[in-house]
């Protein structure tokens, strides 16, 4: 399961991800379409925990991802089109 609730991401003063809300329940498959700029990579790296958020919650199955971010982390396999450097 993966919950977000009221994500938002500013770069500067440029909003990249404005007040985004979704849930998704284990077993089931969804996708991100939008043009670009939307902010679906932005969004993607922020539930994985790439990318801190400027504002919101993320929960990947019991942890959340900003204050849990090993054992969520755990429960996640993504692959971002440009990896983060560690």
């Amino acid at each position: 399961m993966i919950k977000v609730e009221h994500l938002t991401k500013y770069y500067g003063d440029f909003l990249a991800v404005d007040d985004l809300s979704f849930e998704i329940e284990k077993g089931h498959v969804y996708g991100f379409l939008g043009p670009n700029g939307a902010g679906k990579t932005t969004t993607m790296n922020i539930i994985t925990g790439c990318l801190s958020a400027t504002s919101g919650r993320v929960q990947v199955g019991d942890f959340d991802i900003f204050e849990d971010a090993c054992q969520a982390k755990r429960l996640i396999g993504y692959l971002p089109e440009q990896p983060p450097s560690t």
